[in-house]
């Protein structure tokens, strides 16, 4: 069975037929992934029959591999679906070294500037997101996106940056 990247691509994938491009420019607003993890899952994927490949050709630059979920893929995914969740895993080095200011006080603000630079930039790639979304699937009013459940995971995934923003102005102002 695969992993939870794996699992996150075959979800992503069975929604929308994706090339790994489009697939790493989502994941980087929702996880952290990086291209050297998300090609050999793809790869991996594909040689256990959970993903097809469809390569599209391309006038002056590289074909474009194209991933479809199988129905083994699907399979897979609802019986993931259907299992017990795991306590989820948090490893923030950013929270560790921020617990340091007893040790390097200077090392602080320089550390909640960087993540809220971080913060600002997936703010934006959020958001960007959460409008492609309202105009890829017609979402016109409050009701309709409060029905659409990958909206609302973006939407939660905007609130939970935007809180954090906050919390990181909060201790800059405390000095």
């Amino acid at each position: 069975m695969p992993n939870i990247l794996g699992f996150t691509l075959l979800e992503m994938i069975a929604r929308e037929a994706s090339s790994g491009y489009e697939l790493a420019h989502q994941l980087k607003i929702m996880q952290n992934t990086h291209h050297s993890q998300i090609y050999p899952s793809l790869s991996d994927l594909e040689e256990k029959g959970f993903l097809i490949v469809h390569v599209q050709k391309q006038e002056g630059k590289p074909n474009k591999k194209v991933y479809s979920i199988t129905e083994l893929g699907l399979n897979a995914l609802k019986e993931w679906a259907n299992s017990t969740l795991k306590p989820p895993v948090i490893r923030d080095e950013f929270i560790i070294k921020l617990q340091l200011d007893w040790l390097e006080p200077e090392q602080t603000n320089e550390l909640l500037h960087e993540r809220k630079k971080y913060l600002e930039n997936q703010k934006s790639l959020i958001t960007e997101t959460l409008f492609k979304f309202k105009k890829t699937l017609g979402l016109t009013t409050e009701a309709e996106c409060n029905q659409n459940m990958p909206y609302q995971i973006y939407a939660r995934r905007l609130d939970l940056v935007t809180a954090e923003i906050e919390w990181c102005d909060r201790l800059l102002q405390r000095k």
